[in-house]
Parts: structure tokens; C-alpha cells; sequence
């Protein structure tokens, strides 16, 4: 009984924050590169706050073109305005596709080959070296990733 009090209240808390006023959000879209061609494989970006600060982390998908656009409450909204440290999430293998009897292939099908891949800090929430300024407007915000 009490783990569903506890339950009750966190839902409470969470519900009472979402119905409060939400900061305002920028549109904030741009492109990743890796070595100077866009990253291969796509995957996706997330924008975490470096102070703290009311509001929800902002996200998104990076397209094979290497282009992005965050979204903190709908697609394309962006994101509050702030200091971030950003990681970036690349795709590198393709989840198995259903066989015409409806049963899934055993092993996933590599997208990137190793060449292609970037470096593993830039996926790292404490050590990814990649920040970004978002301000009151609208913002592109380009990244250029090196192999370390």
C-alpha cells in the first residue's frame, strides 16, 4: 500500500509540473557531420541542460543527410533557451525485418562500417566535448564531428 502511495504521488508531481507554465521553446535544427560528410547512418541528438533549470530535455532524429530538428513538446517546437551539453546517438545496425511467415531474421544487419562510425564520447551525457548555445530566436546549430 504504501509503494502505491508513493505511485500516486510521483504521478501527482508529474501532472502538476506538465499542467504548469512550461518554458518557451525556439526551433533549433541543423546538420551533424562527421569528418566533413554528413554522419552516416542518421541517429539521434539530445540537448542536456548544463545548469538547472525548469523543463524538458529537447530531442530529436538525425535524418542520412546528417540533418536534425529538436522537439521538446511537438515535433519541430525546438528547444528552451540555455546552455547544453549535446549527444549525439549514432545508428549503426538495422533492426531485422519481419519474414513473409511473420518471424523476425536472428541478427541485425550492419548499417555503418566501422570507418564511418563516430567516436563513443560523443554519446557520453558526462564527458561529450560538444556544447550548444540556444537563445530566443530561431537557432541552426551545426555540429562537425572528428575521429579522436
Amino acid at each position: 500500500m504504501h509503494r502505491l502511495g508513493l505511485l500516486v504521488f510521483f504521478f501527482s508531481v508529474i501532472c502538476f509540473a506538465g499542467c504548469s507554465s512550461a518554458p518557451a521553446v525556439y526551433p533549433v535544427k541543423g546538420k551533424v557531420n562527421f569528418d566533413g560528410k554528413p554522419m552516416m547512418g542518421g541517429g539521434s541528438i539530445s540537448f542536456l541542460p548544463t545548469t538547472a533549470q525548469a523543463g524538458k530535455t529537447a530531442a530529436g532524429r538525425i535524418a542520412p543527410d546528417g540533418s536534425y530538428e529538436l522537439m521538446t513538446h511537438r515535433p519541430g517546437d525546438g528547444s528552451m533557451v540555455g546552455d547544453f551539453r549535446v549527444i549525439i546517438m549514432q545508428e549503426t545496425e538495422q533492426e531485422p525485418e519481419a519474414t513473409p511467415d511473420g518471424k523476425k531474421a536472428t541478427k541485425a544487419t550492419t548499417t555503418v562500417a566501422e570507418k564511418d562510425r563516430i567516436p563513443p564520447i560523443y554519446n557520453d551525457a558526462q564527458k561529450s566535448p560538444l556544447t550548444a548555445k540556444v537563445e530566443a530566436k530561431s537557432n541552426e546549430i551545426n555540429f562537425d564531428l572528428k575521429r579522436q
